[in-house]
């Protein structure tokens, strides 16, 4: 899992980031050093949803105004669910109505009705109803007492949850609540905000409907209850898996209507409002612990678990545990900002059946994440951390001290050269002196030799230390460059996986909203083509029905138009007629006078003539006028039987128009019953019937409106001939009454008085006719009008009906073709997920066997590193363990030759004391034979002088030595300079300087075999 590190670990890793970004975090498990995302996944099937739930959250802030915020139908068992925030200055309450819409009465029972604190904290009041909603849980048994009842007249409405009317929702507060009902018959409910103190029932009639918002959280669902359960059990010995809640992909978001949007699609993101239960099965033979982990963002809930005991002693036994997130733990919500944060939830045995009860809660976020972790790898004492330890002091590779003054012990080793350098007397002839100084000159050179010799080997091993540490640190930082490659590779398929998870995750949230949009555009556009049919139908219905009326109407007003041309031509005959008698009158006193003042002027002239004349003319007035009388007689009668006949022509035209009318409107019923009947039958062939039909009823429209015309034309003819006829009627009548006003004028007033007052009654009766007409025409049309509203009525109701029938078929195979897109997308889905993760475990396989190969590889030149540091260890404690046994041979050998210098001193004063007492003897000898001191003199001098030149003396040979542990000489001897590192000592003591009796190339030879002493200064 994780590579070689240098002094760091994870977790002080962890504390810096948590430390740098500022998070605090919340964590009972270090979830990143227990492989979290290797976790596998446990994915959840639905098995039930159950019950509809009516949701109320959007608009979730509500403000300026109060008003209706959601409103849907229940039926049967059904839950409301309400969360919004009060924006407004006033405090207002929340207020649940129900109506019953239907023409019976409804028996509803309130099962529960929860409502949290109201509070600007939005964690506080949604953990604080998701604690109520586990503390007191829905009896769901079927003997399950309601907390209270109420019936419901038809169309009536009560109020329900009381207690809200006295629960104030403050400015920007938010408060939330649940209320579950059980109704006998379909219920409407309402959720609204009003002031504190409005009388809700009376509001619930006039209450404007908000607009919905952004998020889209409201409608009439169905799955209040939701049960899932873990098909694959969760097995102990495989490592940590994860069961993931509300990711709208293992577990799908509901689907509803929003009924004050004439049913448009919504959906629950979050499933809020949804009561859980999931069911987690287990196996395996190691305890293991149940985290829980937010994804989605911060959330505060609370979660109830049960665990059926499955094996063991306490195996059908069950125990239950409420575990709340945020508030009391001190934090107000966990995930804030991290996907890391996690919190235990108890510890189980494998085997147990896992349940686990809740709702999501309000203002939280989702998905979350139920792990399972065996306690071998939750467990924090077996947390391991590997990391590289370098060994910091690598400069004395052979183990020598460092102090001030080391030097380096010269002498024999093991004693091997202990009995080289001695002089055989036998066969020398030097005095025991000089023997004894060629002997320390020889010694002193091995020694040298040995001194350099050890030196030398010396540097060859701390190169072959030095050599050896570096090809080790070359490995070791080989080894570290592999592990941090390896982990870098881990790293980028860890990332390469998460990208690829995060894509996919993209993918299948935009393939879902694609498919959600593309269905709600098809539902809306199927909704929209059907109610523009309906529209469509219902226009042309009314358009048939504004062409009957408007019909009748213009039949109507063209008879009373032709009542009203006819009553006025009549008049204007009439008028006409007086205004001819006046003028025909005025022309008759004109003539009379004329006659009058020529019959008088002419009166002498001929009055046998006049009065001849006057007799005939009044012959010929009584005649004419008789004549003229049974002429207008006739022609009255011709017109009566013509204004007859015309009024019985009008009369069967009018019939005949009204028989018209009903009949076409009898035919439209007709057809309008076949279309519909045919739209009914021909469900499956809607677009061919329709086109047929809109061609049909176009073409009977074109018909009905030639028909009209053609019926116009005939009219308008019709009247034309007979305004005609009446005008050729009224010019024949007119010269027929100035014939017989000329004819009879003297009877003109009388017939005039008798044509008034039969002109009068005709009109009165005509009148009279014409008003009893009149009202029977209004009492048939209202009859006819009632019926024909009634009509239209039951049509409406029944169109509405197979409509409603329609829409409801639609909306059911919509929501199965629905249903089985979804359930196909969820199988391709799975199927892509599947193929997915088989290559993402492929790959994560793969990356894992190179990062286990790196980690082999390191490992080996770790291991070979270690071996290297081992075997450099061993040659160090070998070169030291040889440096000690060189150094106490030395020590043995330094001690032995002080001993044989000291036996070889005492040897040496023994002789000198014999030579001083042969001396002394022979001095007293020669005193006795009387020698004087000038012959001694010659004695010494013919004596010959022998010096070895740069020969030790006995003192220098016979002084302490210096250890590695101490500096013998005193501190005045040593050299002052600090900055000169070696001093050359002369080993002549007492500043000697004898006289060379050897050659210069003896006197090289003996400066290369005994070169000078060398002793380090200032260390």
């Amino acid at each position: 899992m994780f590579s070689y590190k240098s002094k760091y670990c994870v977790a002080a890793a962890m504390a810096a980031m948590a430390a740098l970004t500022g998070h605090v975090e919340a964590r009972d498990i270090d979830l990143q050093s227990i492989g979290y995302f290797q976790f596998s996944p446990l994915p959840p099937s639905l098995v039930s949803q159950t019950d509809t739930l009516l949701l109320s959250d959007s608009p979730e802030y509500v403000g300026p105004v109060g008003g209706t915020l959601s409103a849907g139908t229940i039926n049967g068992n059904g839950r409301i669910y309400f969360y919004h925030v009060n924006e407004m200055d006033q405090p207002h309450k929340i207020a649940i109505v129900l109506e019953n819409q239907s023409a019976y009465p409804n028996t509803v029972q309130v099962m529960r009705q929860l409502k949290s604190v109201a509070t600007p904290d939005y964690f506080a009041a949604g953990r604080d109803l998701s604690r109520k909603d586990l503390e007191n849980p829905l009896d769901e048994s079927p003997n399950a007492r309601p907390l209270y009842s109420l019936s419901i007249p038809p169309q009536g409405r009560q109020l329900i949850f009381s207690d809200l009317e006295n629960t104030p929702v403050y400015q920007d507060a938010l408060f939330t609540g649940i209320v579950d009902i059980k109704t006998e018959a379909p219920i409407f409910a309402r959720v609204m905000m009003l002031p504190m103190g409005m009388d809700a029932i009376d509001a619930s009639h006039w209450a404007k409907n908000l607009p919905i918002d952004e998020i889209q959280l409201r409608g009439t669902y169905t799955g209040a209850k939701r049960n899932m359960e873990v098909t694959t059990p969760f097995d102990t010995t495989l490592g940590g898996a994860f069961v993931e809640i509300g990711n709208d992909r293992e577990d799908m978001f509901i689907n509803g209507v929003d009924e004050m949007q004439n049913k448009a699609f919504v959906r629950d993101r979050g499933n809020y409002g949804v009561s859980y239960t999931l069911k987690i099965p287990t196996k395996g033979n190691e305890p293991f612990r149940l985290y829980f982990n937010p994804l989605g963002g911060p959330y505060s809930g609370s979660f109830t678990v049960k665990a059926l005991h499955q094996q063991g002693a306490r195996r059908g036994q069950t125990d239950t545990r409420t575990y709340h997130i945020g508030g009391a733990d001190g934090i107000s919500a966990l995930g804030d900002g991290t996907i890391l944060d996690s919190r235990i939830m108890g510890n189980y045995n494998a085997g147990d059946l896992l349940t686990l009860n809740f709702m999501p809660a309000g203002a939280s976020n989702l998905p979350i994440r139920f792990l399972l972790i065996p306690e071998s790898l939750a467990n924090p004492q077996k947390h391991q951390t590997i990391a590289v330890n370098v060994p910091k002091d690598v400069t004395d590779s052979l183990g020598h001290p460092t102090q001030s003054g080391t030097q380096i012990p010269v002498g024999p080793i093991n004693g091997k050269d202990t009995n080289k350098g001695t002089v055989d007397s036998s066969k020398s002839t030097m005095t025991p002196a000089k023997q004894a100084e060629t002997i320390a000159h020889e010694e002193t050179k091995k020694l040298s030799d040995k001194a350099a010799a050890d030196a030398k080997k010396e540097a060859q091993l701390k190169k072959a230390k030095d050599a050896e540490e570096a090809l080790a640190r070359k490995k070791a930082e080989e080894a570290r460059i592999a592990a941090e490659k390896a982990e870098l590779a881990r790293k980028a398929a860890e990332a390469k996986h998460a990208e690829v998870e995060r894509k996919l995750a993209e993918k299948a949230e935009a393939d879902r909203k694609a498919a959600e949009l593309k269905a709600a555009q098809e539902a809306q556009a199927a909704k929209e083509k059907a109610a523009l049919e309906a529209k469509k139908a219902e226009e042309m219905r009314q358009a048939e029905e504004t062409k009957r009326l408007e019909a009748e109407r213009k039949t109507e007003l063209d008879r009373k138009a032709a009542e009203a041309r006819k009553a006025e031509e009549e008049r204007k005959a009439e008028m006409a007629r007086i205004e001819a008698a006046r003028k025909a009158e005025e022309a008759r006193q004109a003539a009379e006078a004329k006659a009058r003042f020529e019959a008088q002027r002419a009166v002498e002239k001929a009055a046998l003539e006049a009065k001849k004349a006057e007799e005939e003319r009044l012959a010929a007035e009584a005649k004419a006028r008789l004549a003229a009388q049974r002429k207008a007689e006739q022609e009255a009668l011709e017109a009566r039987r013509a204004e007859e006949a015309r009024k019985a022509a009008e009369a069967k035209a009018a019939l005949e128009a009204q028989r018209a009318a009903e009949q076409a409107a009898l035919e439209a019923k007709r057809q309008e019953d076949a279309r519909k009947a045919a739209e009914a039958k021909a469900a499956l062939e809607a677009q061919r019937i329709e086109a047929a039909r809109k061609a049909e009823e176009a073409r009977r429209a074109e018909e009905a409106r030639k028909a009209e015309e053609a019926r116009i034309e005939a009219a308008r003819k019709a009247e034309e001939a007979r305004v005609a006829a009446e005008a050729k009627r009224a010019e024949e009548a007119r010269k027929a009454e100035e014939a017989r006003i000329e004819a009879a004028r003297k009877a003109e007033e009388a017939r005039k008085a008798e044509e008034a007052r039969r002109a009068e009654e005709a009109r009165r009766l005509e009148v009279a006719r014409l008003e009893a007409q009149r009202k029977a025409e209004q009492e048939r049309l209202e009859v006819a009008r009632k019926a024909e509203e009634a009509r239209v009525a039951a049509e409406a109701k029944r169109a509405e009906e197979v409509r409603r029938a329609e829409e409801a078929r639609r909306i059911e195979e919509a929501r199965r073709a629905e249903e089985a897109r979804k359930a196909e997308e969820v199988r391709i889905a799975a199927e892509a997920r599947k193929a997915e993760q088989a290559r993402l475990a492929a790959e994560r396989a793969e990356a894992e066997r190179q990062a286990a190969e790196a980690k082999r590889i390191a490992e080996e030149r770790y291991q070979a590193h270690l071996e290297a540091e081992r075997k450099a260890e061993e040659a160090r404690q070998q070169a030291l363990a040889q440096a000690e046994v060189e150094r106490k041979a030395k020590e043995r050998a330094e001690a032995i030759q002080r001993v044989k210098e000291q036996q070889e001193n005492a040897r040496h004063r023994a002789e000198l004391a014999r030579q001083q007492i042969e001396a002394e003897r022979k001095a007293a000898q020669a005193a006795k034979t009387g020698p004087s001191f000038s012959e001694l003199d010659d004695v010494h001098e013919d004596t010959p002088s022998v010096t070895i030149p740069n020969a030790v003396s006995i003192d220098e040979l016979t002084k302490p030595r210096p250890t590695a542990s101490q500096n013998t000489r005193r501190r005045d001897q040593r050299q002052p300079l600090q900055n000169q590192q070696y001093a050359q000592q002369n080993p002549m003591t007492n500043g000697q300087q004898d006289q060379d009796p050897y050659s210069s190339q003896q006197d090289k030879q003996n400066d290369d075999q005994n070169p000078p002493k060398l002793y380090p200064m200032g260390q």
